[in-house]
C-alpha cells in the first residue's frame, strides 16, 4: 500500500471520528424536557402554549399521558401541537426506572389534585408518579403548575390538607409556579458570576441551569444540597456559599 493511499484512508477515518464526536457532543448537550399530563378540567391552551415556547427555544419535548388523562382530557389539541410521535401513554412505557435519564427537566403542566395527593403521600403506584419521584431522586428539576390548587371552591378542611401537601412537595424539591411562568422557569438561567438560590433544595439541575460564567452560588441557610449537586458544582468550579 503506497503512502498516498494510506494518507487518504487516514483522512477518511479522521473525518468519520470527528463526525461521531460532534454527534455525541450535540446529543449530550441537547435540551430535553419531559412533560407529564394528568387528568384535569382546566383548559390546555396555556400549558400547551408554554411548552411551545420551550420548543421554540431549542427544547426537545416528550409528553407522557396518565391513564386517566387519556380518558378525560382533549387529546386532539395535544396531538395537533406536538404530533403523535412525541406523545406516549404511561401504560406503554418500558424500563421506566431509566426513562427519565436523558431529560434535564420534568414539567407537570396541569398539576391535578390526584397527582398532588399521590406525590405528597409518596404513593408511587403509577408510571407517571414513579417518573416524578425518579426524577427527584436523581436531582432533576421538577416544575409543576400551581393553578389547579386555586381552582374552584373547596372546603376549609380540604384546603388545609392541600396546604400541607404543597409544603411537603416543596420539601421534596417540586418547584410550584403559575401556569403562565412554566416556560420562564424551564429556561431560567443567570448570567451573573455570583448566583443566589432561595430554594430549600439545591439539586443537580439547579447547578446545571446556572450560566457558564457563574462561580458562586449563595443558598438559603438550612437548604438541602444533594450529593450529585455538590459533585456537579465541584466539576464546574462553583463555590456553594450559605447566606448569612
Amino acid at each position: 500500500m503506497n503512502q498516498e493511499l494510506t494518507d487518504q484512508i487516514r483522512k477518511v477515518v479522521e473525518k468519520v471520528l470527528q463526525e461521531q464526536t460532534t454527534t455525541t457532543t450535540q446529543a449530550a448537550h441537547e435540551k430535553q424536557l419531559l412533560a407529564i399530563f394528568g387528568t384535569t378540567q382546566l383548559a390546555l391552551d396555556e400549558p400547551l402554549r408554554q411548552l411551545r415556547i420551550c420548543e421554540q427555544n431549542g427544547w426537545k419535548i416528550t409528553i407522557i399521558l396518565s391513564e386517566l388523562a387519556t380518558k378525560v382530557i382533549n387529546l386532539e389539541s395535544i396531538y395537533a401541537a406536538f404530533g403523535e410521535d412525541n406523545i406516549l401513554a404511561e401504560n406503554t412505557l418500558n424500563d421506566i426506572s431509566t426513562f427519565v435519564a436523558p431529560y434535564q427537566q420534568i414539567v407537570l403542566p396541569v398539576f391535578s389534585h390526584p397527582m398532588v395527593a399521590k406525590l405528597a403521600l409518596r404513593l408511587v403506584d403509577t408510571p407517571c408518579s414513579y417518573l416524578v419521584f425518579e426524577a427527584l431522586s436523581k436531582g432533576k428539576k421538577v416544575i409543576a403548575a400551581s393553578d389547579v390548587l386555586n381552582h374552584g371552591e373547596t372546603s376549609t378542611k380540604i384546603g388545609a390538607i392541600e396546604v400541607e401537601y404543597v409544603n411537603l412537595l416543596s420539601e421534596f424539591g417540586v418547584e410550584l409556579v403559575p401556569m403562565m411562568q412554566i416556560a420562564e422557569s424551564v429556561m431560567e438561567k443567570t448570567d451573573s458570576p455570583s448566583a443566589t438560590s432561595e430554594k430549600s433544595l439545591i439539586s443537580a439541575s439547579t447547578i446545571s441551569n446556572l450560566d457558564a460564567s457563574v462561580r458562586e452560588l449563595v443558598y438559603v441557610s438550612g437548604a438541602i444540597i444533594t450529593p450529585l449537586a455538590r459533585e456537579h458544582a465541584k466539576k464546574r468550579g462553583i463555590k456553594l456559599i450559605p447566606k448569612d
